[in-house]
């Protein structure tokens, strides 16, 4: 694993993303996330934050393809942007951890399952993104320009 892999982990219905930042004084492996009070399930209150990195997660830096990763010292200074408060506040369809990790490693916050779930609610179904909203306190933005790097 290398400094500023994403790092993806199958949750049911979701994928949680974090950023690999490496190796902490204790010679753990570190990562950097969107994380919410412990005990809490939901990330309403979510802040960026370093921990450890967990089992079960893989190495997925998924638009490599598409786009230019930036270098070791901008993601490290991006990331130091965005400890604590920085990154905004969290919500599910337009500030989630997967634009969190992708706008570290890329410098353009993208969220390919929120893209998903946007074209699914203008193709299928008009009330889908208010009742997202509502729930995960989320606001709607449409399909991104940057949609043509898929």
């Amino acid at each position: 694993m290398n400094f500023g892999d994403l790092i993806s982990y199958r949750r049911p219905g979701y994928t949680h993303w974090a950023v690999f930042t490496g190796k902490n004084e204790k010679g753990q492996d570190t990562v950097v996330e969107f994380a919410g009070e412990s005990g809490l399930n939901s990330k309403a209150g979510a802040k960026v934050k370093e921990g450890l990195l967990q089992p079960g997660g893989k190495v997925d830096n998924q638009l490599d393809s598409k786009l230019p990763r930036k270098s070791d010292s901008e993601m490290k200074a991006t990331i130091k942007e965005m400890m604590g408060d920085g990154a905004g506040k969290y919500g599910v369809l337009d500030n989630n951890c997967e634009h969190l990790v992708t706008r570290i490693r890329y410098g353009i916050p993208r969220s390919l399952q929120a893209e998903k779930v946007i074209e699914s609610n203008v193709q299928f179904h008009g009330n889908l993104t208010s009742e997202l909203s509502d729930t995960f306190g989320a606001t709607f933005h449409p399909p991104s320009p940057l949609s043509k790097f898929k």
